[in-house]
């Protein structure tokens, strides 16, 4: 009896056998996406292969409802790749093919044909300072020679990795290989087309969440096909079906946008090089701040360092000047006298200013004065966030949206107040300080789509706004030449979270944020507001001097055993009742103790404790944190299918979480 293999997209991790479509040729039913029935579901699975196995009569296998795809998907890379995805995130094989060919990707009556077209490249050159000509160089030996290599390009902000990127892409086109270039956030897109569009007279693909599930499906069909050999898009985007991928690129491959938080939890830089390694392709990660990890790589030669120490044209790193809050005479503003002065000057010379505020909103939190209490969400442990026009109290976590109350919740006062600084409420004392001044804000409330990030990117580069103000949109990659001023209203954000890569990531938001300034012809100058002017994360992005930092933050991190000197999993206990998440956290962390001493697995069984949000949608949250060798959490992670937990109690693992929060 012959029947097909099917991995179907579900936390089960072994494959299925379903019987194929009458009177179908098989072929065309392998290595393609199917329907079928799944328990009382009717899911999208995939179809891996077919076998003759004997036939049972008390085997009763269910029939395949349809075919989705008229061509082949499912490439033998893809399977390869679910298996290591499978091992190494601890999900399905099933799971992990959905994350490389989405299930939610729809057919077009649209075929391409296999096309070997030649790219044509415009020739106009720029040239290269030494430090990129030797990094270009470097690279294009690599992709010459066929073989996997990795670099890490360490560049402070506007040094030109932009263009190294460009001249290896180029090369890559030359050889007749394809290109991923990933990107950190959607609103850079624009800003990287346009760059790309003005050098390869070719279509180039945009992948991210942005597009329609049929433009994904044509854009898929054409990296595979040949008819693209260019794709610029977010973190998925790594799974481009290219069959000659020659170079990889992950620029700000720092931000923890490239973990995959939803399972599979994947790294992208993972992805990226087993790509690499599968397809003898060249990976490059691009960064003035990288990840702790990925330069303590550099630095044990398991990646190539690049370092592009100056700014094209030889420019200055723009002048950070700290001003401390203790000394504020105005507490109501957000901005300290010297912070006003400093953007008059800016707007009297007609040039452009950035405000960054990490926070969204009018105001972060609703205080009743009398008995001090304040309005939380009631789905989840935090505080409401007051929006303005129209007004309204806002959960950033589960959505929820409220009218500001008239009284206090328990004491009843009608003294209630909103207290807390919010990009909205920045925005508003900016246009009572400046007021001929055009102004724009960017954060996720105002750009609900790539049309917003397209307005407000040609606004600041056609000079038709004096400052644009944002929450960390404005931080990433922006290149505009007229900015000659940045302002860092609060630094302390993310200073105190109680996570072990809080004070990393305040250094990287700080020294990006600083280097959008000083691109053009007048030199840039950052003013950072902070209550801790003495912190290293501080003093070190003010003299923009991340060797220095990376000696401190990594010896901290060594003494308190946290990645990069060990793996690290986040193992997720939920459930609606509060009773029971008490209970299965406890069971749970002493049933992994036992089987830590069991097999003795070298590993460290922190906790249950607290999730920073306790409570998120109506849905209680602990955390159990394991820290040892990779293998040994992956072993530990075999056993959590054999734990006993309640009814409706949920447990969920990630690997090499970006926060443990």
């Amino acid at each position: 009896m012959i029947v097909l293999e099917v991995a179907v997209p579900v936390p089960i991790n072994k494959t299925f056998y379903y019987l194929p479509l009458n009177n179908t040729n098989l072929k065309n039913m392998v290595r393609r996406r199917v329907r079928v029935p799944f328990g009382k579901k009717i899911l999208t699975a995939y179809a891996i292969s077919y076998r003759n196995i004997e036939s049972n009569n008390t085997l009763k296998l269910k029939q395949i409802i349809g075919i989705i795809d008229n061509n082949n998907l499912i490439t033998e890379e893809a399977i390869e790749l679910s298996k290591y995805i499978s091992k190494n995130y601890v999900c399905s094989l099933g799971e992990a093919l959905s994350s490389i060919i989405p299930t939610s990707m729809k057919p077009s009556k649209i075929t391409f044909k296999n096309k070997n077209t030649e790219e044509k490249v415009n020739h106009k050159k720029y040239v290269l300072n030494t430090q990129q000509n030797n990094a270009v160089t470097l690279i294009n030996e690599n992709l010459s020679r066929n073989i996997y290599n990795s670099f890490l390009i360490h560049g402070v902000t506007a040094s030109g990795k932009t263009e190294v990127y460009i001249n290896a892409i180029e090369y890559a086109l030359h050889q007749n290989k394809s290109t991923i270039m990933l990107i950190p956030d959607i609103s850079l897109t624009t800003q990287f087309l346009n760059v790309m569009t003005a050098r390869f007279n070719k279509s180039i693909g945009i992948w991210h969440s942005g597009i329609s599930n049929n433009e994904k499906y044509n854009l898929f069909l054409k990296a595979m096909n040949g008819n693209i050999k260019i794709i610029i898009g977010a973190r998925s985007a790594v799974f481009t079906p290219f069959k000659n991928l020659g170079l990889i690129i992950i620029d700000e491959e720092h931000e923890h946008t490239y973990k995959q938080e939803k399972k599979p939890s994947y790294d992208t830089r993972e992805i990226a090089k087993w790509r690499g390694r599968y397809q003898n392709a060249v990976v490059i990660l691009g960064s003035a701040t990288p990840s702790l990890e990925s330069y303590k790589d550099a630095m044990d030669k398991k990646i190539n360092l690049i370092e592009l120490s100056k700014r094209i044209d030889n420019k200055e790193l723009p002048e950070v000047k700290v001003l401390t809050f203790k000394n504020r005479i105005f507490k109501t503003s957000s901005f300290l006298p010297e912070t006003i002065k400093a953007i008059s000057k800016v707007l009297a010379r007609k040039e452009q200013v950035i405000v960054f505020l990490n926070r969204r909103g009018y105001s972060s939190s609703i205080i009743c004065r009398k008995c001090n209490s304040i309005y939380q969400c009631p789905r989840c442990s935090i505080s409401m966030v007051f929006h303005r026009n129209p007004d309204l109290l806002k959960c950033h976590y589960c959505s929820k949206i409220e009218y500001l109350p008239v009284s206090c919740s328990l004491c009843k006062s009608k003294d209630v107040t909103i207290l807390g600084l919010g990009i909205q409420k920045v925005e508003d004392e900016l246009k009572k300080l400046f007021k001929r001044a055009k102004i724009c804000r960017l954060d996720s409330d105002t750009a609900s789509s790539d049309k917003v990030y397209e307005k407000v990117y040609d606004g600041i580069k056609n000079e038709e706004y004096d400052i644009l103000v944002g929450t960390q949109m404005v931080a990433k990659g922006f290149n505009f030449p007229k900015v000659s001023l940045v302002c860092v209203i609060d630094a302390d954000t993310s200073l105190y979270i109680p996570d072990f890569k809080s004070v990393e990531k305040t250094f990287q938001l700080i020294t990006q944020v600083a280097g959008r300034t000083g691109r053009g012809n007048t030199k840039g100058n950052v003013i950072v507001q902070t209550n801790h002017p003495n912190h290293y994360a501080i003093e070190y992005a003010k003299k923009h001097d991340f060797k220095s930092f990376y000696k401190i933050e990594i010896e901290q991190r060594k003494r308190l055993s946290y990645p990069p000197f060990c793996d690290i999993a986040k193992i997720s206990v939920k459930s609606k009742k509060e009773k029971k998440i008490d209970e299965d956290s406890e069971k749970l962390f002493f049933f992994l103790k036992d089987l830590v001493t069991k097999y003795k697995l070298e590993l460290e069984v922190l906790g249950p404790v607290a999730a920073y949000i306790a409570k998120l949608n109506n849905i209680y949250r602990k955390h159990i944190i394991i820290k040892g060798n990779r293998n040994n959490i992956l072993k530990l992670a075999e056993f959590l299918e054999n734990f006993k937990r309640s009814s409706g109690t949920f447990i969920g693992i990630e690997i090499m979480p970006s926060d443990l929060i």
